[in-house]
Parts: structure tokens; C-alpha cells; sequence
């Protein structure tokens, strides 16, 4: 009896701890990378003039931004801290940044990106492409100071990194310090309200594991003049049902949305996909995009991946390889 409430004690207490199976497995986390957010490259002045196609676009310089203030990476380091003593691995930023710059040395059709003169999206989709962060924060914080006392107002944001989709918030004020440095008055006051925004996040990764993440499929026809388009059939079924069919048997609860369907084109949004496969290797859009090609070559419809893909979107195109 003794040993049977002591089991029950044990058990309860792993469940809690988020372990399932008296301990053998560990609840999932996120993995989290810290950024400034762009209102805070803005105001001290971190932001550089980038020509995209004749229009002038104001993009971070984050990388600019994070050799050159301690404040900002002190401050990044204490966020990464509290989340790993939470449990959350964290991939840091300006390491990022670096490993795609390395990259951009081996592949020069990349240095546009990495020097900001393209969109900034782009710039954080190749710094995502290998960090594989699942969350983004963004810190933006402004010191006043009364008299001697310094204070720190603050906004921490989560983004998906796949979706760019704004998952959580919070924001607010410390305690007035005399002496505190602003890396730790940051911290300080960002710990005022942790608890309730990794509710929040938690909460919107777990729907995640359970109900799948959100990804887009784009797929286009090639424009070669033989004629291969939406209408073509196969066994009886136009390309496009054949394709939705497909989208339809592969996602989550069958869950995604087609937004778009032409003779020549098919837009699929917010397709719900698994985070990680059999293998708990992370998913993201390009495994999903490249099964559907593996399936339309068993049926003899050539296919290749467009030129635009990022973790949350794959784009195909079917006619010639």
C-alpha cells in the first residue's frame, strides 16, 4: 500500500516537471533566439539604406549593432540565460549571423544578403536556414533617468520564426536603481512578468506539437509550351485535385487553406504540418514540399523547387527539371 501511494507521489511529481513515463521523456521546448527589435536598432541608430529594385528600404544593422554595443549583448546574454535555466536551449544571434556570413564566403550568389542589400526578411530567413530557431524575441528597452535614479522600460515580443506570426508580448517598467547597470536593470525588470509570458509561449507550442505548425506551399506550372497546367489528367483527375488531394492527406487534421487556384498556379496557406517526423528531426516547409515532389515523380510529373523558399514556405514548380 505504502509503495503503491509512494508510486502514485513520484509520478505526479514527473508529470508536473512536464516527464512523461516516470521521467524517461522530457516535455519539448522551443529553441529561442534574442534579437534587438528593429524599433531599438532605430533609435540608436542601427539602420542602414538598402536599394531593393529602386526603392529605398530601411533595414537593422544588427550585426553592426552587436560588435558594437556591450549594452545590447549583455543584455541578450541575460535573457539567454534566464531561458536556459528554464529548460529552453537558445541559439545566439551573433553567432548566426556569422555562420551565414562564413557561408556567404563559400557561395557569393548569398553576399547581397548578408550585407543588406535585399529585403530584411531574406537576411533573416538565411540566418534561420541554419540556426532552425523555432521562436524569435524581440528586446527593445529605453533608460529614463530622474535625478540619480535610472529606470528601464521594456517590450519583449515572440514571433514563429516560420511564420513571422506574433505569438506573444509583454511589457512594462522596473524598479528605479540607483547603481544598476542596464544590462541587469533590463533583466530585472523583463523578470517582472517572465512567468506570464512563457505561459504564453508554452501554451502556443504545445497547441504546435499537438495540432501542427503553419506552413505555405506555392505551386506554379512551368511556362515551356507543352501545354502541362492545372487541367492537365491523370488517371482520371485534374493535376490540381490530384495536388490537393495530396496536401489534403499529408496535413495535420487535414487542416490548410487554398487561397489561390488557377490554370497555372496553386497557393496553399496555414498547412498544417508535424514539428518533428518519426525520427523527432525538426520539419519545416521544404520537408513537406519535397515529399509532395517525391509523390508527383512516382506518378510521372516532373518537378523542381523554386528559387523562393524559407522554413515557412516552399514554392514548386512542375514541368521541366
Amino acid at each position: 500500500m505504502k509503495k503503491s501511494i509512494i508510486f502514485t507521489i513520484l509520478l505526479s511529481v514527473c508529470t508536473i516537471m512536464g516527464y512523461a513515463q516516470a521521467g524517461q521523456v522530457k516535455a519539448k521546448k522551443p529553441r529561442i533566439m534574442v534579437r534587438p527589435a528593429e524599433t531599438w536598432c532605430t533609435a540608436n541608430g542601427y539602420i542602414q539604406q538598402n536599394d531593393d529594385q529602386g526603392t529605398v528600404v530601411l533595414t537593422p544593422n544588427y550585426e553592426i549593432a552587436l560588435q558594437t554595443s556591450q549594452d545590447l549583448n549583455l543584455a541578450i546574454s541575460k535573457i539567454e540565460g534566464q531561458m536556459n535555466e528554464r529548460g529552453y536551449s537558445t541559439v545566439n544571434f551573433l553567432t548566426s549571423i556569422r555562420g551565414v556570413k562564413a557561408q556567404a564566403g563559400r557561395n557569393s550568389g548569398m553576399v547581397s544578403k548578408t550585407t543588406g542589400s535585399s529585403l530584411a526578411v531574406s537576411f533573416m530567413d538565411e540566418i534561420n536556414k541554419q540556426a532552425k530557431a523555432d521562436i524569435f524575441f524581440d528586446v527593445d528597452w529605453k533608460v529614463s533617468t530622474t535625478g540619480p535614479k535610472r529606470t528601464v522600460s521594456y517590450t519583449l515580443n515572440a514571433y514563429d520564426a516560420y511564420t513571422y506570426n506574433s505569438i506573444a508580448s509583454v511589457s512594462g517598467s522596473g524598479q528605479p536603481s540607483f547603481s544598476a547597470e542596464v544590462p541587469i536593470l533590463v533583466e530585472e525588470a523583463i523578470l517582472t512578468n517572465m512567468d506570464t509570458f512563457l505561459a504564453q509561449l508554452q501554451q502556443y507550442f504545445d497547441d504546435c506539437l499537438q495540432n501542427g505548425r503553419g506552413i505555405a506551399l506555392v505551386v506554379n506550372c512551368f511556362d515551356d509550351g507543352s501545354g502541362l497546367d492545372m487541367e492537365k489528367e491523370y488517371n482520371g483527375k485534374e493535376l490540381r485535385e490530384i495536388i490537393e488531394d495530396w496536401v489534403s492527406d499529408n496535413s495535420i487534421g487535414r487542416s490548410y487553406n487554398l487561397v489561390d487556384d488557377t490554370e497555372t498556379s496553386m497557393t496553399f496557406q496555414d498547412v498544417k504540418i508535424a514539428l518533428f517526423d518519426e525520427r523527432e528531426r525538426p520539419q519545416d516547409a521544404g520537408t513537406f514540399g519535397r515529399e509532395l515532389r517525391k509523390y508527383l515523380t512516382s506518378l510521372g510529373i516532373p518537378s523542381k523547387q523554386g528559387g523562393s523558399r524559407t522554413l515557412g514556405r516552399f514554392e514548386l514548380i512542375i514541368g521541366e527539371k
